[in-house]
């Protein structure tokens, strides 16, 4: 391995193990918060049900009908325009026992560092009385008979749940427990109004996969740094000029952009749709090792080694298992 080639992928693993550390001080909590009505559980920091009914409003000096999650007194209106009793609405619940480095975390960070995502749950446990009344209806329930013609009572019910994002800097250990740092920035939960169609909420950034999609592009960049160095050295344009280095060089940049989206994409993908910090973090190193082993094993000879091998092991690895775990959120 040349000396640039050497400083290359030290540069990278330098990179890639600071990211890893940012990643770190990440709230754990082994509860399972439940929306027991509806059979909904979430295995985060916290869940709320949101509900919205399709009223009459009083609009110009007439009327028309929205979607509402609070009711609107109808009280004055001219007749056949009452809004019916609202049956249900939405709920809270947050979990009890939040730990850092095995440190209970005191409720103030929770309410202070919490976000908000729309997530689709798995309606395998909804009630048999619910069942009778509520369909799927985007990522959450409704109980209009056509979805695309409402009636005024009809509800839409979606769900939320509460994440965490890397504490470390935010929080400091006080007596035993983690409490914000004085002087934070105050970011009270997101609560944002539940959009016309219930969990059609705008999806949260994938942050992982954000810093893993960075730290591919560098040694993307790398790698075709030297294929453009090589053409420049044997002033070849096009081809490999029957240079066997530069053949084996093209061949790995190409092997990369062969793989490396679709695997990022995925695990983009399986952020967003909530996947664990912890599978992703293994996912994406596991993925940007291989790759660094492939690059560095068919760079030298382009028979059979130990860095091809492993490095198309663990790309092919993370792609199935990425692929698995896509198809079992999509069906759940």
């Amino acid at each position: 391995m040349s000396i640039a080639w050497r400083g290359i992928v030290a540069v990278l693993l330098l990179l890639a193990a600071g990211a890893l550390r940012a990643q770190e001080g990440e709230a754990v909590t082994d509860e399972v918060v439940r929306d027991r009505e509806f059979g909904v559980s979430a295995r985060h920091f916290g869940l709320e049900r949101r509900v919205a009914m399709y009223q009459w409003r009083a609009k110009d000096g007439g009327y028309d009908r929205v979607w509402s999650e609070t009711p609107i007194d109808s009280s004055g209106y001219s007749k056949g325009h009452e809004n019916p009793a609202f049956p249900l609405r939405g709920r809270r619940w947050l979990a009890m026992q939040v730990t850092l480095d095995d440190k209970p975390v005191d409720r103030s960070v929770i309410e202070q560092f919490g976000q908000w995502r729309a997530f689709r749950p798995n309606f395998s446990a909804l009630p048999g009385n619910l069942a009778a009344t509520f369909q799927p209806e985007g990522d959450g329930l409704g109980s209009a008979e056509n979805p695309l013609d409402p009636q005024i009572g009809d509800l839409r019910i979606g769900w939320r749940e509460l994440t965490l994002p890397p504490l470390q800097g935010h929080v400091e250990l006080e007596r035993g427990t983690w409490f914000p740092i004085a002087g934070d920035p105050v970011g009270l939960l997101n609560v944002a109004p539940m959009p016309a169609a219930a969990g059609t909420a705008a999806w949260p950034v994938p942050r992982l996969a954000l810093m893993f999609a960075g730290l591919h592009a560098l040694l993307l960049l790398a790698l075709s740094a030297r294929v453009s160095r090589m053409r420049q050295r044997l002033d070849t344009g096009i081809g490999h000029g029957d240079d066997h280095a530069l053949a084996r060089a093209i061949r790995v940049q190409a092997n990369f952009i062969e793989y490396v989206p679709m695997a990022l994409l995925l695990l983009a993908l399986l952020e967003m749709a909530g996947a664990p910090s912890a599978w992703l973090l293994v996912g994406g190193t596991a993925l940007f090792v291989g790759r660094l082993l492939h690059a560095w094993g068919l760079s030298r000879h382009a028979g059979v080694s130990v860095g091809r091998f492993v490095g198309t092991g663990l790309t092919w690895g993370v792609l199935l298992t990425a692929a698995l775990a896509a198809l079992w959120r999509a069906m759940s």
